[in-house]
């Protein structure tokens, strides 16, 4: 059968989407999610100097920042090229260039080094946290590192700032009930794309028993929200089968929360012309009017062998989509 085009492809994509969540903006910008730093459940920005990947896959952060984040104190000794870190009675220092390092005077090993960037100091993020009792965790799937300092599991709140609200972890993704929602109580764009890129990542098609399956698990996400996912598979023959919660067929429908397994009627992958996936975090309480009760979706169109998209689309045209194009399309796709 002639491929499908792409100018098809997208018509398909914005009518399911439509079906699913409400129309969406097209416009789309090519982009790679930022490398993220969480503190105890904030955020940390980076005006200029930001985080990155080294050689040795650790995460480098400006000295200062984490520095600011840990509340520890930093010095910088220009002349013997040392970062000076201390706290209470635990001292920490890095060399820039060299593995070796010193923890309250006990010399350690590091799997990378302190280096200098475009002016800038660098340190591995996972290092200095730890040394001073951090508990570090990598998130690869929304590229963020989340710092929780000792006995701490939400954000530490100031008396001046208790209207920010407390911090929870859902699968290691923290939500602040105040900061990360909207004036209408949605989940706020930014953390409506990592949730569902958390649920990307769960979501697989394989092949077991000799069958064709879908297969999800559903990450855990705040009790006043709910998981929105749609599936269609077109066939080459014609048609297509939709999995959803919203299906009029009951054997096609899915839940919106657990795990779920669905077989496909297929006994061959190549009978598939293309896949299309749409997910969003949905408010459960009632919105008036035409507002829609999630702030953006995760939209995934694969035509084997031929093309394939990622792109997170937020409702409102001031953010900008963003396209995936390291998404990793052979863990979820399998068949």
């Amino acid at each position: 059968m002639k491929k499908l085009n792409m100018l098809k492809m997208v018509v398909v994509t914005l009518l399911f989407s439509m079906t699913l969540i409400g129309s969406m903006p097209v416009e789309t910008s090519a982009l790679s999610m930022p490398l993220r730093a969480v503190v105890n459940g904030d955020r940390l920005y980076f005006p200029d100097g930001q985080p990155f990947v080294d050689a040795q896959n650790r995460i480098q952060v400006p000295i200062r920042f984490i520095a600011e984040a840990l509340g520890v104190q930093v010095n910088w000794d220009g002349k013997t090229k040392k970062a000076l870190f201390h706290s209470g009675t635990t001292k920490v220092t890095l060399t820039i260039g060299k593995k070796e390092y010193e923890v309250s005077d006990k010399k350690l090993n590091m799997d990378t080094v302190a280096l200098l960037k475009d002016g800038r100091t660098y340190v591995p993020a996972r290092y200095v946290a730890e040394a001073f009792g951090a508990a570090v965790k990598w998130e690869q799937v929304i590229r963020t590192v989340y710092v929780t300092t000792q006995g701490s599991t939400s954000t530490p709140v100031k008396p001046e700032e208790k209207e920010k609200g407390t911090t929870t972890y859902y699968d290691g993704i923290p939500f602040n009930n105040v900061r990360d929602i909207d004036e209408y109580e949605r989940m706020s764009v930014d953390k409506s794309e990592e949730f569902v890129l958390k649920l990307a990542d769960q979501l697989t098609f394989v092949k077991e028993n000799g069958k064709y399956v879908i297969k999800c698990t559903y990450p855990k996400i705040p009790e006043a929200y709910e998981w929105s996912l749609g599936v269609r598979i077109y066939f080459k023959k014609g048609g297509y089968n939709s999995y959803s919660a919203l299906t009029s067929f009951k054997e096609n429908r899915v839940p919106i929360d657990g795990s779920f397994t669905k077989a496909v009627p297929i006994s061959s992958a190549s009978e598939v012309e293309y896949f299309n996936i749409i997910m969003s975090v949905s408010l459960k309480k009632k919105l008036g009017g035409l507002l829609d009760k999630e702030t953006g979706s995760f939209n995934i169109v694969v035509e084997p062998s031929v093309s394939k998209s990622a792109i997170y689309i937020p409702q409102s045209s001031r953010y900008p989509q963003v396209e995936y194009k390291d998404f990793d399309f052979n863990k979820m796709f399998q068949w």
